[in-house]
């Protein structure tokens, strides 16, 4: 049977946040990118529309980055995934760090574009972690993004997750040292130690060994 990879990169990023890292021969490999939401979609609809552009035919697996891993767990609870695997992310609400608590009963998430958005690459840059000069250019391309629209949409989205599917298969990889989703409120199958939220790009290598043992 046939093995296809279907790669969900996190909010305001593309697939070029996977570019160092490596898959086995075994599989085809895809981008499974980000649709525009509809005026107050909730998130089990856009996962919908999200499957929708899994088209292969054959075993699917499903590698979700921060908010691509809560999209692919939406996507598995819908049809069948062979098995997610999760990167720098949450699985259920038990994993929910406190803050995202905080944000939504001082319902900072609804402050004006120019607060939330347009001053946020500081805040952005410490919170993902970025350790170079290559990461910190892709960072900031990424927030030039003017699509306040989807950004708002899935801020909400994260902050008002409520989940308690569990996949039957999945590997869940996170950072010691991630501060997005703090290790110590997460319990993932495998732990990069000193990774950030950006692990993706700057603890490459160890998450590669991870995949190759798993995939």
């Amino acid at each position: 049977m046939a093995k296809h990879l279907y790669l969900i990169s996190g909010m305001g990023a593309d697939e070029r946040i996977f570019r160092r890292l490596q898959f086995p021969a075994a599989y085809t490999v895809h981008n499974l990118p980000w649709l525009d939401p509809l005026p107050d979609e909730p998130f089990s609809d856009y996962a919908a529309r999200m499957a929708q552009g899994i088209t292969a035919e054959g075993e699917i697996t499903l590698l979700g980055l921060s908010f691509g891993g809560m999209i692919s767990l939406e996507i598995a609870r819908q049809r069948p995934i062979a098995k997610n695997i999760l990167i720098s992310t949450i699985k259920h609400t038990r994993e929910r760090p406190p803050y995202f608590n905080w944000v939504r009963r001082l319902r900072l998430h609804h402050l004006p574009d120019q607060l939330v958005f347009r001053q946020r690459y500081p805040f952005v840059r410490y919170f993902m972690g970025v350790k170079s000069a290559e990461e910190e250019e892709l960072l900031r391309d990424y927030l030039k993004k003017q699509d306040y629209t989807y950004l708002r949409w899935a801020i909400n989205t994260v902050i008002q997750w409520e989940n308690e599917f569990i996949p039957p298969s999945y590997v869940h990889i996170n950072g010691a040292k991630d501060l997005t989703f703090p290790v110590k409120f997460v319990k993932p199958t495998h732990i990069i130690p000193g990774g950030g939220h950006f692990m993706v790009m700057n603890r490459a290598d160890e998450i590669n060994r991870i995949l190759s043992q798993e995939l």
